[in-house]
């Protein structure tokens, strides 16, 4: 805990009494224990909306590791559900999207939908909750998308090739390496870190995220930087050199500093800044929070609007005061008129990790 989190409501006890019963409750389909996609703006649940297996994945990781014997019950529930329901039983692919009766609607075997099943499993294991075919199955799943260098998109091994896939399955192998101690796992994180360092991110510090089947980038019409993602990289590249013992050979200082230059006016980063979008998510603001934890942790020097506290100020103002106790707003333009109706589940994951960072130092 620091000293920072004076300056606005206290966001720890904020998750523990509103964030964490509203999205274990409210956001829960009492027929089958799966999450809803998003709640509206009054906290209702939007029942007609097709559900991403992704989002089970990204709560089954959220609830495991709160710390929490109910919320891992439910995290685990969870994760229970996107094994034994979310693999196509013709083809064996990972399901990426349900109907609103869970039947399937497609299943592509998306290299994002599965490093974030790795990354729930990450945290299972860690309190035994995983059974003993879980891991290899999915891991077996991950090595049906493996290309002579990094990862393919899907099964169809369709383009563009992202980066922010390879960064998810950075984190989760980083997190699988911190519970097991494999070596596999640390060889999948220092391949996703050698794209990184050769092929994502550009010498003037912009991270690309389209690339072509030879990882070369696509054309700047087809382009886009993402300053969420920059600011995202800087957190997972601390916590794999405090995980591992090891340098990552990049600059945070640098990478931070070029998340910073693509701020807004209002000091909130852009959804993109190439091309320069004229909306402004939550989740980057989030992302920003945690690098500029990473620099206060490591002593570096911040301006008074880059300080942790200022940046939590603006967020809790802007995206976290609602008529909804534990909700969030997800998209404001740049002025900052709300765009979004809805509240989706997947921003769980975003807010947990930004507020515990802010809070409890990880």
């Amino acid at each position: 805990m620091i000293a920072l989190r004076k300056t606005v409501h206290d966001p720890r006890l904020w998750l523990e009494t509103q964030v964490y019963p509203l999205w274990s409750g409210a956001a829960i389909d009492p027929a089958t224990g799966v999450s809803w996609e998003a709640l509206d703006h009054a906290g209702r649940p939007l029942r007609d909306i097709d559900r991403r297996l992704r989002v089970q994945a990204r709560q089954a990781y959220c609830f495991a590791s709160a710390g929490r014997a109910d919320l891992l019950d439910l995290g685990e529930r969870q994760f229970r559900f996107a094994m034994d329901h979310g693999f196509d039983p013709g083809s064996g692919n990972l399901v990426a999207l349900f109907d609103r009766r869970l039947g399937i609607l497609s299943a592509p075997h998306d290299l994002y939908d599965l490093a974030f099943m790795l990354l729930a499993a990450s945290a299972l294991l860690q309190h035994g909750r995983l059974r003993s075919d879980d891991l290899p199955r999915l891991e077996a799943g991950l090595a049906r998308l493996k290309a002579p260098r990094g990862w393919h998109e899907n099964a169809a091994q369709s383009l563009p090739r992202r980066q922010n896939p390879h960064m998810h399955l950075f984190e989760a192998a980083t997190e699988l390496y911190r519970v097991t101690r494999a070596p596999r796992h640390l060889a999948i994180a220092d391949e996703c870190l050698g794209l990184l360092r050769d092929v994502f991110l550009q010498p003037d510090g912009r991270l690309l995220e389209y690339h072509e089947g030879d990882f070369s980038p696509m054309p700047r019409s087809r382009q886009s930087v993402e300053p969420g993602h920059m600011a995202e990289w800087v957190y997972l590249l601390h916590r794999y050199e405090r995980v591992t013992g090891r340098c990552a050979g990049i600059s945070l200082v640098r990478l931070f500093r070029a998340v910073r230059a693509r701020k807004l006016p209002s000091g909130f980063l852009p959804d993109t800044s190439q091309p320069l979008a004229r909306s402004r998510r939550l989740w980057p603001q989030l992302e920003y929070l945690r690098a500029a934890m990473v620099m206060y942790w490591r002593g570096h020097d911040l301006s008074p609007g880059d300080s942790p506290s200022a940046i939590m100020e603006r967020i809790w103002l802007d995206y976290l005061t609602t008529d909804v106790p534990g909700g969030w707003f997800d998209q404001r333009d740049t002025q900052g008129a709300l765009r979004s109706r809805l509240m989706p589940a997947s921003s769980l994951y975003h807010v947990q990790l930004a507020i515990r960072a802010y809070c409890d130092g990880e």
